[in-house]
Protein backbone atom coordinates (compact mmCIF):
# COMPACT_ATOMS: atom_id res chain seq x y z
CA UNK A 1 0.00 0.00 0.00
CA UNK A 2 1.49 2.88 -0.86
CA UNK A 3 -0.09 6.55 1.07
CA UNK A 4 0.53 10.49 -0.36
CA UNK A 5 -0.28 12.93 1.65
CA UNK A 6 -0.46 16.07 -0.69
CA UNK A 7 -0.70 19.23 0.58
CA UNK A 8 -2.36 22.72 -1.00
CA UNK A 9 1.50 24.14 -1.72
CA UNK A 10 1.64 21.25 -4.31
CA UNK A 11 -1.51 21.77 -6.08
CA UNK A 12 -1.01 23.97 -9.55
CA UNK A 13 -4.03 26.51 -10.17
CA UNK A 14 -4.86 27.93 -14.46
CA UNK A 15 -7.43 29.60 -15.98
CA UNK A 16 -10.67 27.96 -17.90
CA UNK A 17 -13.29 29.72 -19.57
CA UNK A 18 -15.69 30.08 -16.62
CA UNK A 19 -13.06 30.89 -13.93
CA UNK A 20 -9.79 28.70 -12.34
CA UNK A 21 -9.43 25.03 -11.77
CA UNK A 22 -6.91 23.72 -9.09
CA UNK A 23 -5.26 20.33 -10.22
CA UNK A 24 -4.73 18.21 -7.01
CA UNK A 25 -3.86 14.93 -8.41
CA UNK A 26 -3.78 13.32 -11.48
CA UNK A 27 -2.33 9.79 -12.42
CA UNK A 28 -0.38 8.33 -14.17
CA UNK A 29 2.75 10.09 -13.04
CA UNK A 30 3.49 11.08 -16.65
CA UNK A 31 0.03 12.47 -17.43
CA UNK A 32 -1.11 15.82 -19.22
CA UNK A 33 -4.37 17.27 -18.54
CA UNK A 34 -3.81 19.87 -21.74
CA UNK A 35 -3.29 17.07 -23.85
CA UNK A 36 -6.05 14.98 -22.19
CA UNK A 37 -3.38 12.26 -21.46
CA UNK A 38 -4.56 11.20 -18.21
CA UNK A 39 -6.85 7.72 -16.08
CA UNK A 40 -7.57 9.64 -12.97
CA UNK A 41 -7.78 13.77 -12.28
CA UNK A 42 -8.82 15.22 -9.20
CA UNK A 43 -9.39 18.93 -9.38
CA UNK A 44 -11.27 21.90 -7.93
CA UNK A 45 -12.56 24.75 -9.80
CA UNK A 46 -14.04 28.33 -8.97
CA UNK A 47 -16.99 28.67 -10.80
CA UNK A 48 -16.65 32.79 -11.47
CA UNK A 49 -19.12 33.71 -13.53
CA UNK A 50 -22.87 33.64 -13.17
CA UNK A 51 -23.29 31.73 -16.61
CA UNK A 52 -20.27 29.19 -18.03
CA UNK A 53 -19.89 26.50 -20.48
CA UNK A 54 -18.12 23.75 -18.96
CA UNK A 55 -14.70 22.34 -21.00
CA UNK A 56 -16.04 19.42 -23.26
CA UNK A 57 -14.09 16.37 -22.25
CA UNK A 58 -15.28 13.25 -24.87
CA UNK A 59 -14.42 10.04 -23.49
CA UNK A 60 -14.38 10.93 -19.74
CA UNK A 61 -16.71 10.30 -16.66
CA UNK A 62 -17.54 12.80 -14.80
CA UNK A 63 -18.26 13.47 -10.94
CA UNK A 64 -19.14 16.58 -9.39
CA UNK A 65 -19.99 18.40 -6.46
CA UNK A 66 -20.35 21.87 -4.73
CA UNK A 67 -17.97 22.93 -2.17
CA UNK A 68 -19.63 26.59 -1.41
CA UNK A 69 -21.95 28.29 -3.42
CA UNK A 70 -23.81 26.46 -5.70
CA UNK A 71 -25.02 25.85 -9.33
CA UNK A 72 -27.55 24.70 -12.01
CA UNK A 73 -26.34 22.13 -14.73
CA UNK A 74 -27.95 21.85 -17.52
CA UNK A 75 -26.94 18.91 -20.83
CA UNK A 76 -29.54 19.68 -23.79
CA UNK A 77 -32.38 17.17 -24.07
CA UNK A 78 -32.23 16.30 -19.92
CA UNK A 79 -33.62 18.02 -16.48
CA UNK A 80 -31.62 20.59 -15.13
CA UNK A 81 -29.60 19.33 -12.09
CA UNK A 82 -29.45 22.19 -8.88
CA UNK A 83 -26.95 21.61 -6.87
CA UNK A 84 -25.93 23.60 -3.44
CA UNK A 85 -22.94 23.05 -0.84
CA UNK A 86 -22.22 19.36 -0.74
CA UNK A 87 -24.30 18.04 -2.68
CA UNK A 88 -24.30 14.36 -3.57
CA UNK A 89 -22.14 14.36 -6.19
CA UNK A 90 -23.46 14.68 -9.89
CA UNK A 91 -22.25 12.02 -12.36
CA UNK A 92 -22.30 12.74 -16.06
CA UNK A 93 -20.35 11.95 -19.06
CA UNK A 94 -17.80 14.72 -20.03
CA UNK A 95 -18.32 14.87 -23.89
CA UNK A 96 -22.03 16.11 -23.52
CA UNK A 97 -22.44 19.99 -23.65
CA UNK A 98 -22.80 21.39 -19.86
CA UNK A 99 -23.97 24.96 -19.14
CA UNK A 100 -23.62 26.02 -15.65
CA UNK A 101 -25.73 28.80 -14.06
CA UNK A 102 -24.26 29.95 -10.86
CA UNK A 103 -21.38 30.67 -8.65
CA UNK A 104 -19.32 27.91 -7.23
CA UNK A 105 -16.35 26.45 -5.50
CA UNK A 106 -16.92 22.63 -6.65
CA UNK A 107 -14.77 19.64 -6.48
CA UNK A 108 -14.80 17.34 -9.25
CA UNK A 109 -13.14 13.85 -10.70
CA UNK A 110 -12.94 12.85 -13.97
CA UNK A 111 -11.62 9.30 -15.01
CA UNK A 112 -10.74 8.35 -18.29
CA UNK A 113 -10.25 4.56 -19.28
CA UNK A 114 -10.73 3.93 -15.38
CA UNK A 115 -13.49 2.90 -13.35
CA UNK A 116 -14.98 4.79 -10.46
CA UNK A 117 -16.98 6.99 -8.59
CA UNK A 118 -16.72 9.91 -5.61
CA UNK A 119 -19.23 9.73 -2.58
CA UNK A 120 -19.52 12.04 0.45
CA UNK A 121 -18.60 10.42 3.85
CA UNK A 122 -17.72 10.54 7.20
CA UNK A 123 -16.01 8.25 10.01
CA UNK A 124 -15.37 4.68 8.71
CA UNK A 125 -14.27 4.68 5.04
CA UNK A 126 -13.44 2.09 2.52
CA UNK A 127 -9.91 1.43 0.60
CA UNK A 128 -11.06 0.04 -3.11
CA UNK A 129 -7.87 -1.75 -5.01
CA UNK A 130 -6.61 0.71 -7.33
CA UNK A 131 -6.42 4.55 -6.02
CA UNK A 132 -8.61 5.79 -3.15
CA UNK A 133 -8.42 9.45 -2.03
CA UNK A 134 -9.67 11.34 0.72
CA UNK A 135 -10.36 15.19 0.76
CA UNK A 136 -11.54 16.62 4.02
CA UNK A 137 -14.06 19.45 4.18
CA UNK A 138 -12.14 20.75 7.74
CA UNK A 139 -8.92 19.83 9.82
CA UNK A 140 -9.19 15.79 10.68
CA UNK A 141 -7.32 13.31 11.39
CA UNK A 142 -7.52 10.07 9.22
CA UNK A 143 -5.88 6.48 10.09
CA UNK A 144 -4.55 4.15 7.90
CA UNK A 145 -3.20 0.95 9.38
CA UNK A 146 -2.39 2.60 12.04
CA UNK A 147 -0.14 5.28 11.31
CA UNK A 148 -2.41 8.74 11.90
CA UNK A 149 -2.11 11.53 9.23
CA UNK A 150 -3.24 14.95 10.28
CA UNK A 151 -5.01 16.51 7.78
CA UNK A 152 -5.96 20.38 6.81
CA UNK A 153 -9.06 20.85 4.70
CA UNK A 154 -9.15 20.52 0.90
CA UNK A 155 -5.98 18.38 1.70
CA UNK A 156 -5.23 15.24 -0.46
CA UNK A 157 -4.83 12.10 0.95
CA UNK A 158 -4.33 9.26 -1.89
CA UNK A 159 -4.04 5.62 -1.26
CA UNK A 160 -2.70 3.60 -3.91
CA UNK A 161 -3.17 -0.63 -3.12
CA UNK A 162 -3.79 -3.84 -4.03
CA UNK A 163 -6.29 -4.96 -1.65
CA UNK A 164 -9.49 -3.33 0.15
CA UNK A 165 -9.00 -2.26 3.68
CA UNK A 166 -11.03 0.12 6.32
CA UNK A 167 -9.66 3.28 7.52
CA UNK A 168 -11.08 5.84 10.40
CA UNK A 169 -11.97 9.39 9.00
CA UNK A 170 -12.00 12.24 11.90
CA UNK A 171 -14.82 14.52 12.78
CA UNK A 172 -16.19 15.87 9.58
CA UNK A 173 -17.25 15.43 5.62
CA UNK A 174 -15.11 14.13 3.65
CA UNK A 175 -15.31 13.77 -0.38
CA UNK A 176 -13.88 10.04 -1.21
CA UNK A 177 -13.09 9.46 -4.90
CA UNK A 178 -12.09 5.85 -5.90
CA UNK A 179 -10.83 4.71 -9.28
CA UNK A 180 -9.77 1.65 -11.19
CA UNK A 181 -7.65 1.61 -14.20
CA UNK A 182 -8.91 -0.27 -16.97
Amino acid sequence: MKVTHIRKNAYTTSAWSGGTTTQLYIYPADADYASRRFNVRISSAAVDLEESDFTPLPGVDRWITPLMGGFTLTHPGQSPVVMGPMSEPYHFSGGIETHCVGKALDFNLMLKEAEGRMELTSGMAKIEKGLSAFYPIAETNVLVNGESYMMEGGELLVIESEEEDTILLGEGSVLCCYAQVK
